[in-house]
């Protein structure tokens, strides 16, 4: 289950990128691919909302190895499920 804060604190991480970028804000989804044109975030950008995400929700989804994700709803879905 994904649970809706998680999807709230990507979506907040994404816009603050965009906006240190001078870009403006951009709705993110589920079905949302964090790794394209679109959300103008890099792979650096993208490992440093993963650091956030696992210090905010006090979670590792990946203490036992690097579990692929293309979309938002994917990583997401990786800290609803995710161990301490």
């Amino acid at each position: 289950m994904i649970l809706p804060n998680h999807m709230e604190r990507i979506e907040r991480f994404v816009n603050e990128m965009r906006a240190n970028k001078g870009l403006g804000r951009i709705a993110v989804t589920e079905s949302t691919s964090l790794l394209d044109d679109h959300t103008g975030i890099d792979s650096l950008d993208l490992a440093a909302l993963v650091v956030e995400l696992q210090i905010e929700c006090d979670l590792d989804p990946f203490q036992d190895g690097f579990i692929n994700f293309n979309t938002a709803g994917e990583l997401a879905a990786l800290f609803a499920d995710g161990r301490k």
